[in-house]
């Protein structure tokens, strides 16, 4: 299901490349800006709970809102084709739900990690200033350290899969463009590391200090909103500078 989504992101963006026939000059153009990707909860595409039970009790890990933030650099290589790259930092909230006949419990905890992503977008120009942008990519994610929480009530323990992983990226939204004042942008992003992050272990005292484990995905959607600063093209750097 999820290589099929990929794919889908795939075709979008050629059938983008191909439709466009105007667009607003990005070749040569390197740009920098800054981007709030907040992290919204949702049952799609896999990154909703996740539930593993055992004689009739049952521990539910559901993710949460949390945000994403970090830099980006574009890169012109057209008028329709740019790369993207960029660090992030991400916080991902979590509850962990214990439940049983008659019993229930739960406690909060987060994820904190770091992205480089890499992706390759193409344009469609919808208006003068206004243009479609469509990406798809690899992010690679770094998880600095195991996570632990516990009460009196239970013990849960989050191990890293491997302090580094990979991920697939796509991304589908709009741009307004000015000639003075920047690029404005608001879209929509979908994460999917390619194998489980973390790895739940929980310790539950109420059943008679049973263990359950669970893995987690770490797959999530976040709305994007960007800014990036208006640049000029290299070679228009350059003249002007030898023109000095």
């Amino acid at each position: 299901m999820i290589s099929m989504r990929g794919k889908i992101y795939f075709f979008i963006a050629f059938v983008l490349l191909f439709l466009s026939q105007k667009s607003v000059a990005q070749k040569g153009i390197i740009t920098a800006g800054f981007q709030f990707k907040p992290i919204f909860n949702n049952d799609f595409f896999g990154a909703g709970a996740q539930s593993v039970s055992k004689g009739g009790a049952m521990v539910t890990v559901k993710p949460n809102s949390g945000y994403c933030a970090g830099m980006v650099i574009r890169r012109g290589f057209s008028n329709r084709i740019s790369l993207e790259s960029g660090i992030n930092y991400t916080r991902r909230n979590y509850t962990i739900q214990l439940t049983d006949t008659n019993y229930s419990h739960q406690n909060n905890f987060k994820f904190i990690g770091y992205e480089i992503p890499v992706s390759l977008l193409v344009y469609i120009r919808l208006g003068q200033k206004i243009f479609m942008d469509a990406s798809l990519g690899n992010s690679f994610d770094f998880y600095p350290s195991d996570i632990y929480i516990g009460d009196d009530e239970f013990e849960s323990e989050g191990l890293r899969k491997s302090w580094i992983k990979p991920a697939l990226i796509a991304n589908l939204g709009a741009e307004y463009r000015t000639e003075k004042a920047g690029y404005f942008y608001l879209g929509f992003s979908f994460h999917r590391p390619y194998s489980f992050i973390y790895r739940s272990r929980t310790l539950f005292s109420h059943k008679n200090y049973q263990i359950f484990q669970t893995d987690i995905s770490g797959n999530y959607l976040t709305v994007d909103i960007r800014y990036f600063f208006n640049e000029e093209p290299l070679n228009k750097q350059k003249k002007r500078y030898d023109d000095e």
